[in-house]
């Protein structure tokens, strides 16, 4: 629906941001008095990392419901409670999600019946499951307040909730996380949407950099390397997350707000990417048959496969020489046995990789030179990428590559983006990199302003029914009420590559009811990536959802118009409409959900 009108940051008491992850989420949160003493005091919650000793500043986005559909558990105890499970063969009922959030990217026609596969191929309704995670990240975090003794006197209306998506999501995907969050019991209207890599940028322009000397420029390599925050600068902010990569391009503007200047963009180029490439060399090296075998009989084995690598994966380094460890369970050598009549200790050693792989026992001996293979895919899109966005007109002068997100923490990808481009752009790895998007969401609830500009991916427009005119396609021509219409003309409100201040709107468009008895209007919006497309439905323009427009009843039909106007400056669209002829406001909302 249309972003609902929100509270004005000064009367925000508390703001609580979500940071709804692919591999890992978590939530902080901050008090106005706090922010405006010190706008980095931001609380966050520490997890304990369930079977395994010490504490983490996220959970795992793992989410466990039992056969009936109900939500049992989230993060590090809904992985050991389904590894339990699995190991006395009672999991097969229950539906176990992991890394699903991409589904929001994968799903060109996402909707409030959309389902997701659990890890067995199991079905559940997609808003449900994104839902009730809502729902238990916002009721732990009001537990943790009020364990700490900071919650007294504060009504839950009080709190302001932000949460994260990634940039390159679609607005389809923006409202349906926003549709989730109201299921679990947060209110339109404390609830923004922050876009994740302008998150991470709010935060490090707030990181403190130390007093400068009148000798020192804002180009010193002595400030703490936030050269990004000096007024006239341009900086990409490259956000490498476990399932997207967002980047956009920003500058800094005299009186601190942020104005971007290349559209946000990116891919599924994440970390996960690497967590994949893993198991295909798995896959590899004991055939596809074996393992979906392994997988469907030994659930628990597989996930100490998964979670072992999680760990292991970070120990790799672009220096490193030496073999490298991977424990892998007994199980998968059995079933390799079963099914193929032989060890995997003979199948490796005799095998074309036989002098770079070992298997002994329960632990594979991997050459670094393999192991870093891993990371070749992910780590090259993200570069070429990057590179094809400098050689964009509008990126030019672009000095800072500022890398943020729980993927720009692996030493093979900074590695990476160092080699290609080190020597002609300065390279800012933030301290608390994995955690920069959650905590620029806290400070982004408080100042929602701060991101003066964006650039527009898309050309907007709405499909509409016209008088029929020389030229127009016969096959578009419609006859209502005894008058000729073409019913496909697109209608633009705003252009790709535009630049849209916050809170500007597009001109008014007027739309009229083409029957008396119509009561609302219900118009296709579409997107296209053409600046300037003359049909909606022939021209490669994608059909995002409807707006629906109430209509003044009791007058003239002639007196029926209404005039919109979208408002494309925020995270989200929204849209105002009045009535032609009284100028009175009627209601008007988007669904792209339908």
């Amino acid at each position: 629906m249309a972003t609902c009108v929100q509270d004005t940051d000064s009367e925000k008491m508390i703001v609580a941001g979500i940071d709804f992850g692919t591999t890992y989420s978590g939530y902080a949160f901050s008090f106005r008095n706090d922010y405006a003493n010190d706008a980095l005091r931001i609380q966050g919650n520490t997890w304990n990392t369930g079977s395994r000793v010490g504490v983490s500043l996220k959970t795992p986005t793992c989410a466990l419901f039992d056969p009936d559909q109900r939500f049992h558990s989230f993060g590090f105890d809904a992985e050991d409670k389904y590894a339990d499970l699995a190991i006395d063969e009672e999991h097969h009922d229950w539906y176990y999600f992991r890394r699903f959030k991409m589904m929001l990217y994968n799903n060109e026609h996402i909707s409030r019946q959309s389902t997701i596969e659990d890890d067995k191929g199991k079905l559940m309704n997609a808003m449900d499951v994104f839902s009730a995670i809502i729902k238990y990240l916002r009721e732990h975090m009001l537990r943790a307040m009020h364990a700490r003794s900071v919650s007294d006197g504060i009504k839950d209306d009080e709190v302001h909730w932000v949460l994260t998506v990634p940039a390159i999501w679609s607005d389809q995907a923006k409202q349906f996380m926003r549709e989730s969050a109201k299921r679990a019991g947060i209110r339109s209207d404390h609830l923004d949407i922050a876009l994740e890599p302008e998150a991470a940028s709010i935060y490090c322009k707030h990181i403190p950099v130390g007093k400068r000397t009148e000798e020192q420029s804002c180009a010193d390599e002595d400030i703490g390397g936030l050269a990004a925050i000096c007024p006239g600068t341009k900086y990409m902010v490259l956000d490498a997350g476990g399932g997207t990569i967002d980047i956009t391009v920003q500058e800094v503007q005299t009186d601190g707000s942020l104005h971007q200047v290349y559209m946000a963009n990116g891919g599924d180029w994440g970390g996960t990417k690497v967590d994949e490439a893993y198991e295909q060399f798995l896959i590899d090296l004991v055939s596809r048959e074996v393992w979906e075998t392994f997988k469907t009989r030994n659930r628990d084995s597989y996930l100490d496969i998964v979670r072992e690598f999680e760990i292991k994966k970070r120990t790799i380094t672009p220096e490193i020489d030496q073999k490298i460890t991977f424990k892998v369970p007994i199980a998968l050598n059995e079933v390799f046995q079963d099914m193929r009549g032989e060890t995997l200790r003979l199948s490796v050693s005799e095998g074309r990789q036989g002098r770079k792989l070992a298997w002994i026992g329960d632990k594979l001996r991997v050459d670094a030179s393999e192991a870093k293979k891993l990371f070749e895919t992910p780590c090259e899109a993200i570069v070429e990428h990057v590179e094809r966005i400098f050689d964009q007109e509008d990126a030019a002068g672009t000095s800072v590559i500022l890398m943020v997100g729980g993927f720009s923490e692996s030493p093979m990808l900074q590695h990476a983006v160092k080699q290609r481009f080190g020597h002609s752009k300065k390279i800012v790895f933030p301290r608390d990199a994995g955690l920069s998007v959650l905590k620029g969401a806290v400070l982004f609830g408080f100042d929602t302003k701060v991101i003066s500009t964006r650039v527009m991916k898309h050309t907007y427009g709405i499909q509409m029914s016209n008088r029929f005119r020389q030229g127009d396609p016969e096959n578009k021509k419609i006859l209502i009420e005894g008058k000729v219409y073409c019913n496909d003309k697109f209608c633009k409100h705003v252009t790709r590559g535009q630049s849209v201040n916050l809170g500007e709107a597009t001109e008014y468009q007027k739309y009229y009811p083409l029957t008396d008895d119509q009561t609302r209007l219900a118009l296709k919006v579409f997107t296209s990536e053409r600046d300037e497309p003359t049909y909606c439905e022939t021209e490669n323009c994608t059909y995002i959802g409807k707006l629906l427009v109430d209509l003044p009843m009791n007058v003239p039909v002639s007196d029926r118009g209404v005039k919109a106007r979208l408002r494309f400056g925020g995270t989200e669209l929204s849209v105002e409409a009045s009535v032609c002829k009284t100028e009175q406001t009627t209601d008007a909302q988007f669904d792209l959900l339908e």
